[in-house]
């Protein structure tokens, strides 16, 4: 975008993550999915809660494993496209916490939830929540725009999986996957030099270009 408008050259600088905050956590024994801060109207992901309500349809275990940890606001359009998929009763809404109380959920969580808005202008957008959501060491399900820079990240540092707003058969294929490692006491995340996105890195990074 901005070479479009200038012929100098151009280093993007991304935010990242702090030192990790330590807590005590013990892993969820349910199989839950977390989304971490605010799930406004423009992000509802009908493909995710469609995929969801299949499993928990076609799938006896899933249905009695399953649960949806909502960590801050959720937005009423957003539970009513919940309630008619039937998964009110899949929902643990805890409402705002502090943010150590944040990352303990996202540490204890089975698999985190991002969620970007499907527009041409959120594709250039990479949360913060993003950078926290890989040193949590979990798993990252993230639902955006077609080619994202999110799905750019998460690939790159292989912490997660990235799917549209329309790929419905390939998220429910991925959640299962992830669900049968839940069984086997074997989902986790394996993330690929994501020290590159300390800030302590990206100051570096920063102060040699000055």
């Amino acid at each position: 975008e901005f070479q479009q408008i200038t012929n100098k050259p151009i280093e993007v600088i991304t935010n990242g993550y702090d030192a990790e905050t330590p807590v005590d956590f013990k892993l969820d024994s349910k199989f839950s999915l977390a989304h971490i801060g605010s799930l406004l109207s423009k992000r509802n992901p009908e493909v995710l809660w469609g995929v969801l309500r299949e499993l928990v349809n076609e799938n006896n275990d899933f249905s009695k494993d399953l649960q949806l940890n909502f960590v801050g606001s959720v937005s009423d359009e957003v539970l009513k496209t919940i309630k008619k998929h039937n998964l009110s009763g899949y929902i643990n809404n805890i409402g705002y916490v502090s943010h150590r109380q944040a990352i303990m959920f996202q540490k204890k969580s089975q698999l985190l939830l991002l969620i970007e808005i499907d527009s041409e202008e959120t594709k250039s957008i990479i949360p913060g929540k993003l950078f926290e959501y890989m040193v949590s060491n979990r798993p990252i399900i993230a639902i955006g725009p077609n080619d994202s820079d999110i799905e750019k990240v998460i690939n790159e540092t292989n912490t997660g999986n990235y799917f549209n707003y329309k790929q419905h058969e390939s998220l429910k294929r991925i959640i299962l996957e992830h669900y049968k490692a839940f069984q086997n006491k074997s989902l986790q995340s394996h993330p690929i030099g994501i020290q590159k996105y300390h800030r302590k890195a990206l100051t570096q990074t920063l102060s040699k270009l000055l």
